[in-house]
């Protein structure tokens, strides 16, 4: 807890970043003896899942300083349109010029231009000095970021940056702090929106069918949307395959 004090000695300006995760959570909590020296924001996606945002209301109960983010996820699907882990060119914007298809736009695009980018303006406008996440390494093959760095004039602070995963169920066992129960139900990570059409590796799907079927219902029509945009290159790229096998 070193460096965490230090870091803290150095700085008036300080944000927790809170997803709604596990990490975030064990990190939270990991740093009570700092809550009155920091602000914790939470990002609002415009598509939460109802869990995080029960979640949020009793970290909001426990802290001394919280700050809710609008996103802006409406507004980003509106002019980029779906996200997708695949963009075929028709849903490009020169493609689309030629076909007149759907605009999709790649997954990570679709989290910066959501949740990142609102994100880091609140920072810059509440004049945060020092960023402290519940990042840890084994989430990147190679980290961006380390702790200790500093972008733009912010200092990145990552107390758990090295743990693993058990390390921090075990942790978040040891301070009585339950895990959201997306982990249990077999989803890879705390789902971010309820009817996000890329992340395909979550497990969203299985998660929506069993506790929010209306949401279920209109994530499986804006998939379907996704899914007609792939399959004319998909075929396209069988059909390249398999042209030597008759």
């Amino acid at each position: 807890m070193t460096d965490i004090a230090a870091a803290f000695a150095r700085h008036e300006r300080i944000a927790f970043q809170f997803s709604g995760g596990r990490d975030s959570l064990c990190a939270l909590h990991l740093l009570r003896p700092y809550w009155a020296a920091m602000t914790v924001y939470h990002l609002r996606t415009g598509d939460d899942f109802p869990e995080t945002q029960k979640l949020v209301r009793e970290i909001a109960n426990l802290v001394p300083h919280l700050a809710l983010v609008d996103g802006v996820v409406g507004e980003v699907r509106a002019e980029f349109g779906l996200p997708s882990d695949l963009i075929p060119t028709s849903a490009t914007t020169i493609g689309r010029i030629h076909t007149g298809g759907p605009r999709l736009q790649d997954r990570y695009d679709c989290c910066a231009r959501t949740i990142m980018l609102p994100m880091q303006a609140r920072m810059k406008a509440d004049g945060i000095t020092l960023i402290v996440r519940g990042q840890r390494d084994t989430d990147y093959a190679a980290p961006v970021t380390r702790s200790g760095d500093v972008h733009d004039g912010i200092e990145l602070l990552y107390p758990i940056q090295s743990w693993t995963t058990e390390q921090v169920m075990l942790a978040l066992d040891a301070m009585g702090v339950e895990a959201p129960r997306f982990y249990a139900e077999g989803c890879k990570g705390a789902l971010d929106c309820m009817t996000c059409t890329a992340w395909w590796d979550e497990g969203r799907a299985a998660y929506l069918a069993k506790h929010h079927p209306a949401k279920y219902a209109e994530y499986q029509r804006k998939l379907t949307l996704v899914a007609d945009a792939l399959r004319p290159h998909v075929a396209h790229l069988d059909r390249e395959l398999t042209i030597n096998e008759d």
